[in-house]
């Protein structure tokens, strides 16, 4: 395969990756279900008057400078995230309000179906920007790096990050309904099927750093094979 469509295959796997997610945390938005970080997100853009895709690019860039601490693997996946997802999501959520393509939902049980169609956007949608192997994002980076270093599933790992996450986010303001639960103790198991059901292996799976990405569009290094 050559390099050009070896990477544009990967931008769109990416790309795809943030639609989805941004899409689930739209749909999350209108039927109170929001998940724990965009209740974190939720929480900021009320205290500083922004919008939650901006707060999701801050709380991506303070997490981005954790993630270079511990020397985790800094990828342009990373930086697309960063920039992207929370885009994407203001995207989706103005087009809803020109639009109103879906009101806010106020039936319980409705609330809980879309609850769960965003848990599956979510799940799907990070395991195809991390299967790129182009880095993982910030708060993903963080997850992988408590997965190589705890003796623990990558899935119990997240359970564990999001639940505190979903508590700081309610503390400073941020919006929590019945499908919030749902986030935090499905987000994780959801992803882990993603994982298991297309044979991808986070603790194995090697992304390419920037200066990798870099060196083998000059030619100055081989891919590594799949």
């Amino acid at each position: 395969m050559s390099l050009l469509r070896r990477y544009s295959a990967k931008l769109c796997r990416i790309t795809l990756g943030f639609a989805a997610m941004a899409l689930g945390m739209a749909i999350a938005k209108q039927s109170y279900c929001l998940s724990p970080w965009n209740i974190l997100n939720d929480g900021i853009s009320h205290t500083f008057s922004i919008t939650i895709g901006q707060a999701n690019i801050i709380v991506g860039l303070v997490i981005l400078a954790l993630d270079l601490l511990l020397r985790e693997t800094f990828g342009f996946g990373m930086l697309l995230n960063i920039l992207l997802l929370g885009t994407f999501t203001d995207i989706f959520l103005w087009l809803n309000g020109v639009f109103s393509i879906m009101p806010k939902i106020q039936s319980v049980p409705l609330q809980m179906v879309f609850c769960l169609l965003s848990l599956i956007l979510n799940g799907f949608g990070m395991y195809l920007y991390m299967s790129a192997r182009m880095g993982a994002g910030p708060r993903d980076t963080l997850l992988v790096f408590l997965t190589k270093h705890v003796p623990l599933p990558i899935g119990i790992c997240k359970l564990a990050v999001e639940a505190v996450v979903c508590f700081t986010g309610w503390l400073i303001g941020g919006e929590v309904g019945i499908g919030s639960f749902l986030y935090v103790l499905l987000g994780g198991p959801i992803l882990q099927f993603f994982l298991h059901l297309f044979h991808f292996d986070v603790k194995a799976a090697k992304s390419e750093s920037i200066l990798d990405t870099w060196q083998i569009l000059c030619r100055r290094k081989q891919p590594e094979a799949r």
